[in-house]
């Protein structure tokens, strides 16, 4: 059956639909990314004073879609950004899929410091099979003089939610998930190592999933299997 899935992006910000989630809606599934500031890279953006002020910002935009009760697939640090959404508002999540979410850091296995390198650099590390060409001209249909502006913007809203860990608790916070969860990683994943997927894997129903060949942002370096696990799932 058809399901309204709410969606929330990576690190990169909404650049487009994935081809992944390009495939779902083919499947018939209705696809909806609340227009998340800074994300969006639209002009303006201050980031919110702290992470509290972050999570109703992200739930305002989310509440302004309309929609009550979705399936929810996040991506990155919107993976996070969805897990808190379950734990904190169970009634709203029918399911969740998260695909190599921050939230829960490991000292043993840090993964890749994405800022640690120059902006321009950063996508390299983003993905196991080369930068996309939408991700090598982020915002591009803003106009030359405005896509820097967006990107720089998408960057600081990532940064501000990530940095230095990316690390926010959550494993704290995981019982409070009830709803069925899935897991997916990118063997190749820089910024977030598979194993961590064992910690993710405390929440009362949850599975996990990892992908041979595709790195963070998953759903571009293999979409046709991201879209296999994630339609798995929805049955």
């Amino acid at each position: 059956m058809p399901e309204q899935i709410v969606y929330l992006p990576g690190i990169a910000g909404h650049i487009e639909v994935s081809p992944a989630l390009r495939q779902l809606e083919a499947d018939g599934h209705e696809v909806i990314v609340p227009d998340l500031p800074g994300f969006n890279g639209n002009s303006g953006f201050t980031p919110p004073g702290d992470y509290l002020d972050w999570l109703a910002v992200v739930w305002d935009s989310i509440d302004a879609t309309g929609v009550t009760s979705a399936v929810v697939v996040g991506a990155s640090v919107g993976g996070m950004l969805a897990a808190e959404l379950a734990a904190m508002r169970p009634e709203f999540v029918t399911k969740l899929a998260l695909l190599a979410p921050f939230g829960i850091a490991d000292v043993e296995h840090l993964g890749f410091d994405i800022y640690s390198v120059r902006g321009p650099e950063r996508m390299m590390h983003v993905f196991a099979k080369g930068v996309p060409e939408s991700f090598q001209h982020r915002f591009a249909d803003k106009g030359e003089e405005e896509a820097p502006v967006a990107t720089y913007l998408a960057e600081i809203a990532a940064a501000s939610l990530l940095w230095p860990l990316g690390d926010r608790k959550l494993g704290n916070r995981l019982h409070r998930i009830t709803c069925p969860m899935l897991t997916v990683w990118g063997g190749q994943d820089e910024l977030l190592p598979p194993v961590l997927a064992e910690a993710w894997n405390a929440a009362p129903r949850a599975t996990s999933q990892v992908i041979d060949g595709a790195g963070h942002l998953m759903e571009w370096d293999a979409p046709d299997e991201v879209a296999a696990a994630l339609r798995a799932f929805l049955n």
